[in-house]
């Protein structure tokens, strides 16, 4: 009796156990440090191999955990192997070559997923940690935009994360994050200038340094192309290069401004000389329309002929630097009429000292 009371216990317990078996959720997470540049260029074709059915990623969706699961996916990554699936160049200038790899990649996570449930990570996947650091206001965008940006990839609705991940403290070089640290000003300051989906792509990408996964080199390469396209969004609003040469005493000299950002600009002009040779006149502010250019003439006045240089810098209305200061090499041709006065006060102050001791000589002689 006792033996038959057990196994019936041991039956009990196993189909109770039995459904908490299957309802047991196995989470896949499906997350790669960036393989592009910010221009969208590859820097390698590494992607081949771990999408290919033996590769980490391949493995995922391929040969994925049985049982119910629960999809943790990077929208940067499906991005990529999306941009794979058509003709993309290598930064050594080859074209890539993955891309039936990517279009197998991808119908089989389709396939593999359709019907559970599929959570955005942050676009990008970049460290909390470090984003709790550098900019903590902006762990919200990064978990709105990639439930966003997946969504629209994969075509389907996802759900997004309700809080950032942690993440584990790990050391990330000086260069890095004073470049991640400049991109946000740059950003913030020229963000009234450009489209809202600008704005998203370029704070969206300028995290990918952070991925936990990075190598230390190809860290330092994604923190030299950021600092690159951060150079280039803040010289949209820039003026032109060039060099004068000034042979009238007074004369305005033709500086333009571009603006390349779509929405319209209200610019300072500060013009400053290296000497004293010329003097230069105050510009007021400047409305430069988007996608166009203004020319601005800098009154200038010479004081003496030689060399000298303008350096002129832009800035915001609100006082806010924009671009970088362009130096002008000015060549001076022309004697001024206050050089002209200095000469000949210098000579007339001669000639009466001349005089002055002409008379001397005659007083001594008739003494």
């Amino acid at each position: 009796m006792k033996k038959l009371i057990a196994l019936v216990a041991l039956l009990v317990l196993a189909i109770l156990q039995t459904p908490m078996a299957n309802a047991a959720t196995v989470e896949i997470t499906i997350t790669e440090p960036t393989h592009r540049q910010i221009d969208g260029v590859f820097i390698d074709d590494e992607l081949i191999d771990l999408l290919a059915y033996e590769g980490r990623l391949g493995q995922l969706v391929f040969n994925p955990s049985r049982g119910n699961r629960s999809w943790f996916v990077d929208p940067q990554l499906i991005e990529e192997v999306t941009a794979m699936t058509s003709d993309y160049v290598l930064m050594n200038g080859d074209s890539g070559t993955g891309a039936d790899v990517a279009k197998a990649w991808l119908n089989q996570f389709s396939a593999i997923t359709r019907g559970e449930q599929i959570t955005a990570l942050p676009y990008g996947n970049p460290s909390g940690h470090w984003l709790s650091k550098l900019a903590p206001s902006k762990k919200v965008f990064y978990l709105q935009f990639g439930a966003k940006r997946l969504a629209a990839i994969i075509g389907r609705e996802v759900s997004q994360m309700t809080n950032y991940p942690s993440g584990d403290s790990y050391p990330v070089d000086f260069l890095t994050t004073q470049t991640f640290r400049g991109s946000q000003i740059v950003l913030k300051v020229n963000s009234i200038y450009m489209l809202p989906e600008e704005i998203e792509k370029f704070q969206a990408q300028s995290a990918a340094v952070f991925h936990p996964a990075l190598r230390n080199g190809n860290r330092t390469l994604l923190a030299l192309d950021l600092m690159t396209s951060t150079q280039l969004l803040s010289n949209k609003i820039r003026s032109a290069p060039g060099r004068f040469t000034v042979t009238s005493t007074k004369q305005n000299l033709p500086i333009t401004l571009i603006n390349d950002f779509p929405n319209p600009a209200t610019v300072a002009v500060k013009i400053s000389a290296s000497n004293g040779k010329v003097l230069v006149g105050s510009v007021e502010n400047q409305i430069v329309n988007g996608k166009s250019k203004v020319q601005v003439m800098i009154p200038v006045e010479v004081v003496a002929s030689g060399n000298s240089d303008l350096t002129v810098s832009l800035s915001t209305d609100k006082g806010k630097a924009l671009a970088s200061e362009v130096i002008y090499p000015v060549t001076l041709k022309v004697i001024s009429p206050i050089a002209t006065w200095i000469t000949t006060g210098g000579a007339i102050i001669l000639f009466i000292s001349a005089l002055v001791q002409s008379f001397r000589r005659i007083r001594k002689k008739r003494v």
